[in-house]
């Protein structure tokens, strides 16, 4: 059976829309971006017998007309590729290695120069990452941040496990939170839309309304801290298991586990599960939340 995902579509278009205005972002730009994207996608969209698909379907599939399907497959370019910057990457690495962490999956202190800790040291840390960025540079960020300090033994100590927005502001966050939201309407589109087998595909979802502020941020402190507790047990997992896997041929597997919270306004955002929000036809109430 199939559903009129339009509404569900309209909703999420408003956030990208948002976005869109508020990065500068215009209609005709969006407009030109989404037709690209309509192209890419419907070239690789269910081929027939493995074959490239021609002009004609792509034309099918999405409504553009065959002359500017020609035209985007003629002058389609590689679309760029976000990067993480350099904190980013040096908190991965930082987070990624069982000799920078303990047994709980809490990031060890790094003594601050090679001198002092050798490849263990958060001057060798950065040079693994990136030998063009000064070690010293970075520490003076992250100690303007915040997001460090100098213990008594002159060793680099992360503070918390913090937002990644602490580290790399809308940028960097923006493209870990895509690439979770992309996983998991991947993992929708495989499982429910194309009936497809997903192990693993799963998310689960606890929301409420009708809180006081106070409450809400209560609920949301306790979810923060918990949910951090999760994250470095299950990041020590990844790693420990990076580790065993090296070595294998099968090991091509990719895996995105994501925890947030958002607290806002019911009454002026009151989000598609307010309750007494009529149901649409076909659709069963929702098992999960408060």
């Amino acid at each position: 059976m199939h559903f009129d995902f339009s509404p569900l579509l309209r909703y999420l278009l408003r956030r990208l829309v948002r976005i869109a205005i508020a990065s500068g972002i215009t209609y005709q730009g969006f407009c030109k971006l989404l037709r690209s994207v309509y192209f890419e996608v419907a070239t690789e969209f269910e081929p027939v017998k493995g074959k490239p698909n021609s002009d004609s379907r792509v034309s099918l599939l999405t409504g553009l007309p065959r002359r500017e399907v020609r035209a985007l497959r003629e002058s389609a370019d590689t679309p760029p590729v976000p990067r993480p910057n350099i904190e980013r990457l040096v908190l991965d690495a930082w987070s990624s290695s069982l000799d920078f962490m303990d047994e709980h999956g809490d990031m060890l202190p790094l003594p601050r120069t090679q001198r002092q800790g050798g490849a263990r040291s958060f001057e060798a840390l950065v040079e693994r990452v990136n030998k063009d960025i000064r070690a010293r540079a970075l520490l003076d960020e992250w100690l303007r941040k915040g997001f460090v300090a100098l213990d008594e033994q002159d060793r680099v100590v992360l503070l918390q496990r913090r937002s990644t927005g602490v580290v790399e502001g809308a940028t960097g966050t923006g493209l870990l939170l895509g690439e979770m939201v992309s996983d998991l309407l991947n993992g929708f589109d495989q499982v429910y839309l194309h009936e497809h087998t997903v192990p693993g595909f799963g998310f689960n979802v606890v929301y409420g309304h009708r809180l006081s502020e106070e409450s809400a941020q209560l609920i949301c402190s306790t979810a923060q801290r918990e949910g951090a507790l999760l994250m470095k047990r299950i990041n020590r997992l990844v790693v420990e298991r990076e580790v065993l896997d090296a070595r294998r041929d099968d090991a091509t597997q990719r895996v995105m586990v994501g925890f947030g919270t958002y607290p806002t306004d019911g009454e002026q955002d009151p989000g598609l599960m307010s309750p007494g929000a009529p149901l649409e036809a076909g659709a069963a109430p929702a098992t999960t939340g408060g």
